[in-house]
């Protein structure tokens, strides 16, 4: 009895992280993950996750290269990842325009087959975004994504796509009113029992568009008419009936086998990756950063980074986090709770800010406070220069051009590689506007180039649409606006932008 109470202790002690108490960040070329877990452990998974990257480009292959990796914090399971939501969710993304991020469970309980399922989730939505130009509505990224939630590699090394989930899961019908709602959907709902529905209605939808082989092509053409600007449901109807649909769902939920496709990767080098342990800054700042990107709780967020720079007084990404949680109640308080300077190319002139309802004064301290600690540090010299830009846009009077310069100065190291820093480009850009200055040509290709490496960041591709339209190219000016007609927050704005661009 004392000896298989052993074995059995050996073995759970092997599924686990060999070292969970120390956070440790990995790098490969394509991503950045921190989680706590031992160096080999870690090492292994990146591999796996860099090779599940290339499925996805055999299976999709991309329209143009992210300029910007994923960056992944592995959380050690799905209730640490709620406690940042207001939902109970395995999985959370956020911060797009400032860094591409997912707050991801990922647990040693689980099965191995199962056990990177929700990280494959991020990983194909982030495929999507960013390595396309033609954006989707949100049941198609989340159905996008599920459909790789369940990959796994066989004892070949082959990569298995297309498995149900779990019969429990399969079991649960989809009924017309669902797809409906689905369909006519541009954000998904707040409710959990409704985003549980809207999240199951939009996998099975999905799963029969990638694979089945009668439904090839469709997907595409219901992406033709999303971009089109046609109203979300008239977009719907090319998928055909809305029953046929959940016949077509049904057939797959009840089958006993359905298609699936396998994927042999030819053979390569493995990928160059680095393991570093994470200082103690670095460690404490893991949910607060996540729960600031979502930028749902600021007042809250800000008090906890406020007490993060007491605890650690040296530490200039802390500070950074502060300022950044601070500058964003700041934006919110602009006009009609919409930030101003994030609006790219929406301000000049267009809205009258008539009060600074929440001062920037805690958020220039905490700024140059990081900047004092790392005068290289890219993200506060970038929020700097957004903190004086957005000075000079509401000052009564005219600013002085060197006040306008200075801002281009601290913005120049970063916006000449706007496809890494494209928010400094944007913001570059944007100064000349504000300026009254018609932008030298570096500027709007910097600002091109920063949307083409993140093309899934709606903020870049209104930015460079207005851009284009005030360079005087309206025919792709148009087509991009067009683009975001059905998109939940520039749909208004994209709509004005186009009656100014005929």
């Amino acid at each position: 009895m004392i000896h298989r109470l052993t074995v059995l202790l050996i073995a759970l002690c092997l599924a686990l992280p060999a070292s969970a108490a120390e956070w440790l960040r990995a790098e490969s070329e394509h991503y950045v993950v921190h989680a706590q877990m031992n160096e080999a452990d870690l090492g292994a998974l990146v591999q796996y996750l860099e090779d599940f990257g290339e499925v996805l480009d055999i299976v999709l292959p991309g329209e143009t290269t992210p300029g910007r990796k994923l960056e992944l914090y592995l959380a050690a399971n799905a209730s640490e990842v709620s406690r940042v939501t207001n939902l109970k969710l395995s999985g959370v993304g956020a911060g797009g325009a400032e860094v591409p991020v997912a707050y991801v469970a990922y647990d040693y309980g689980r099965e191995p087959k199962r056990r990177a399922g929700d990280l494959l989730f991020y990983l194909g939505g982030y495929h999507l975004s960013h390595k396309f130009f033609r954006p989707h509505p949100v049941w198609v990224r989340f159905g996008f994504s599920d459909f790789f939630r369940t990959t796994w590699r066989d004892e070949n090394g082959d990569f298995i796509l297309g498995e149900p989930p779990p019969a429990i899961e399969r079991r649960r019908n989809i009924a017309v009113p669902d797809l409906r709602m689905a369909l006519a959907a541009r954000t998904s709902p707040d409710d959990q029992a409704a985003f549980d529905r809207f999240y199951q209605t939009s996998a099975a939808m999905v799963a029969p568009l990638l694979i089945e082989p009668e439904q090839r092509g469709v997907l595409a053409r219901y992406l033709d008419a999303y971009v089109s600007g046609a109203p979300m449901e008239v977009a719907g109807e090319t998928l055909g009936d809305p029953e046929a649909l959940a016949k077509v769902i049904s057939r797959r939920k009840s089958a006993r086998t359905v298609p699936m496709r396998r994927v042999t990767l030819p053979a390569r080098a493995p990928a160059a990756v680095s393991i570093t342990p994470m200082s103690a800054d670095a460690a404490a700042l893991v949910e607060v950063r996540i729960e600031r990107l979502l930028d749902e709780r600021r007042e809250a967020v800000s008090g906890k980074l406020a007490t993060l720079t007491g605890q650690f007084p040296d530490s200039a990404p802390v500070w950074y986090e502060y300022a950044a949680a601070e500058f964003a109640r700041v934006q919110a308080a602009d006009f009609g709770g919409l930030p101003l300077m994030r609006g790219f190319g929406f301000a000049n002139g267009e809205l009258i800010v008539t009060a600074n309802r929440y001062s920037d004064a805690e958020a220039w301290r905490a700024v140059n406070q990081a900047l004092a600690l790392d005068a290289d540090h890219a993200q506060a010299r970038r929020l700097k220069a957004e903190i004086m830009l957005g000075r000079l846009v509401r000052a009564g009077e005219e600013p002085a051009p060197d006040e306008w310069d200075a801002v281009r100065a601290l913005l120049e190291p970063l916006a000449a590689d706007p496809q890494a820093h494209p928010l400094a480009a944007a913001l570059s850009y944007q100064s000349w506007i504000e300026q009254g200055l018609t932008p030298p040509d570096t500027a709007l290709d910097r600002l091109g180039r920063a949307f083409v490496a993140n093309a899934g960041v709606a903020d870049f591709r209104y930015a460079y649409a207005v851009a284009l339209a005030r360079a005087g190219k309206g025919d792709v000016a148009r087509m991009l606006l067009t683009s975001m007609l059905n998109h939940p927050e520039f749909a208004e704005a994209a709509t004005r932008a186009l009656e100014e661009a005929r």
